[in-house]
């Protein structure tokens, strides 16, 4: 498979064992508005730019971070979750590049602060996820924080699967690190198809399942495994049926790319073989 040796404009080496019973999770409503933002992020996968970013700005209004969620990690995780989707949709627009590492930097900032107040070892599994996201997306403007950061993401990524076995988006997330990570930096194919496979056996809800359904079915794609790769699409349609996003990927895949293929191509940066 190729690969970009800076991780691809998504995702960037010891394993730290930290004290589980110090760690915390969000609060149950928090947690019912990360169900309901992955509910939306579905929804919106396969939308244009202008329709989708209202529809997050809408959510955005409505949630209220700043004044709903009492608890500081509360409100970083779900900050975390609306940049990133804004920064999902403003990067397909042009122009918009300066903003946009300006937007992330400055978010990935409040999230080490928060590490540098509290310790890696008081943060949820959504947070250490989420705060990984941040920075791999980062990573894709700046060459220097691809050196700095990029080989701890996969440890965010591990710790967080590890706080709980059954955590879909750190699997699905953890698949794509190894994905786009350098052989001799830790990536492995064989990791990968594996990590995107729990992602599918732990999704609880139809959005977790629905995303990572689509991430293993390209996968799938690129291992060959035509029929695998299409049935998966069919299970990642069933969650939300007639998905433009589904729609999108069988379109990649008829011309003969995978999702990762066509991401490469549209990379903020150059693009390397895997070594």
């Amino acid at each position: 498979m190729k690969r970009n040796a800076l991780f691809g404009a998504f995702f960037a080496a010891v394993f730290f064992v930290w004290n589980f019973s110090a760690s915390a999770e969000i609060t149950p409503a928090a947690q019912k508005a990360v169900d309901d933002f992955m509910a939306l992020r579905m929804k919106i996968a396969g939308l244009g730019s202008d329709s989708a970013l209202a529809q997050v700005e809408a959510f955005e209004k409505k949630l209220a971070v700043d004044t709903s969620f009492r608890e500081k990690e509360d409100r970083l995780v779900l900050v975390n979750f609306i940049v990133m989707e804004k920064y999902n949709f403003l990067r397909k627009q042009k122009g918009t590049k300066d903003q946009l590492k300006k937007l992330l930097k400055e978010l990935k900032e409040k999230n080490e602060d928060w590490f540098d107040a509290n310790g890696e070892d008081k943060a949820g599994k959504w947070l250490l996820a989420t705060s990984a996201d941040v920075t791999s997306c980062y990573m894709s403007y700046s060459l220097s924080e691809v050196i700095k950061s990029g080989m701890a993401l996969r440890d965010r990524y591990k710790e967080s699967v590890e706080r709980d076995p059954n955590f879909s988006y750190g699997w699905n997330n953890l698949g794509q690190w190894y994905y786009w990570a350098p052989g001799i930096n830790g990536g492995s194919d064989k990791k990968a198809g594996e990590a995107f496979e729990e992602a599918v056996k732990a999704a609880k809800t139809k959005a977790e399942k629905f995303f990572a359904c689509v991430f293993y079915s390209q996968f799938m794609f690129e291992e060959k495994e035509f029929d695998k790769a299409a049935s998966l699409l069919d299970q990642a349609e069933a969650q939300d049926p007639k998905n433009p996003y589904v729609a999108f990927m069988r379109k990649i895949n008829a011309g003969g790319d995978s999702f990762f293929d066509w991401n490469k191509k549209n990379s903020q940066m150059d693009n390397d073989k895997k070594k």
